[in-house]
């Protein structure tokens, strides 16, 4: 991975990390939640962290741990903007090598749900809203609807339309397909149950990515799938153990079953785009 890219990632977020912090010292005092309307873990907490009703970020741990997720979009991003460039620089006819991506724009698409899904994740944690709320819910589909997009770029033309005179992109209808599906998603949030939305996405991240090895075998690194499977399992297990009360921490912890659920998902976000940034070419396979 270039140099630039791990410059960018963690340089974004530390940039990131920053502003959020000079943000809640200049809010310190104003009141800077009044007049919102209150969620539900603002006087019944839902997880083991305490809550400081009258400070900016009102959960420090569950709301900087959302930093994770910035840094994967930036990486995303970065390598998005990576492949671009040598894509230009290799031409249209030539392989780029061992990485075979569908298109950079849906790999800035991931990149983008996951920087979407940490600003809207920090706000709910900062603030215990009840808009903070139903933004942090909806924006935890936009990350695996775009690696579904990757994935199905594959299975169908770069460009679609073309018989009826208006070739479009296949990338640009998928990236608005996933941009529908998150207005739809947040638009009607109170009436769904997110852990069933969220639940169903999964599994069909995880069928889609065996069928990827069963049609192609050898095709993708099956290890990125492991670590994926692994690190989702962990940060289950933390959450659950966070909202049962029994982590083992105190409440003024930096360590919070919670944050490391943010941790950990935002991990098994980074292996699963990478498991998709393992296809070799089929020219390579022969």
């Amino acid at each position: 991975m270039p140099r630039a890219v791990h410059a960018f990632a963690w340089g974004g977020t530390l940039l990131a990390a920053i502003a959020v912090i000079l943000a809640a010292a200049a809010a310190e005092g104003t009141g800077p939640w009044e007049g919102w309307e209150e969620g539900r873990e603002l006087r019944r907490p839902g997880y083991a962290e305490r809550v400081w009703p009258d400070r900016p970020i009102r959960t420090r741990a569950n709301t900087f741990s959302n930093l994770a997720y910035v840094t994967v979009g930036l990486y995303a991003c970065g390598l998005a903007l990576s492949d671009r460039r040598r894509a230009r620089q290799a031409g249209p006819d030539v392989s780029l090598g061992n990485v075979v991506v569908a298109t950079p724009a849906l790999s800035a698409l991931f990149g983008l749900s996951c920087l979407w899904l940490g600003f809207s994740s920090g706000l709910f944690h900062a603030s215990l809203t009840r808009a903070g709320q139903r933004l942090d819910v909806a924006a935890m589909y936009p990350p695996l609807l775009s690696l579904l997009a990757i994935a199905a770029s594959r299975a169908i033309p770069a460009r679609i339309g073309r018989r009826l005179g208006a070739s479009l992109p296949t990338w640009g209808l998928l990236a608005a397909a996933v941009v529908v599906a998150e207005i739809a998603l947040w638009r009607w949030k109170w009436s769904m149950s997110a852990t069933t939305v969220l639940s169903s996405l999964i599994a069909a991240m995880a069928l889609v990515t065996v069928a990827e090895h069963l049609l192609w075998p050898g095709r993708f690194r099956s290890a990125w799938l492991g670590w994926g499977a692994c690190l989702l399992v962990a940060g289950l297990v933390c959450r659950q153990t966070d909202v049962a009360g029994s982590f083992p921490v105190g409440p003024d912890s930096w360590l919070q079953g919670h944050a490391l659920w943010h941790l950990l998902t935002a991990a098994a976000l980074g292996t699963l785009y990478l498991h998709e940034r393992s296809e070799r070419g089929r020219d390579e396979l022969t």
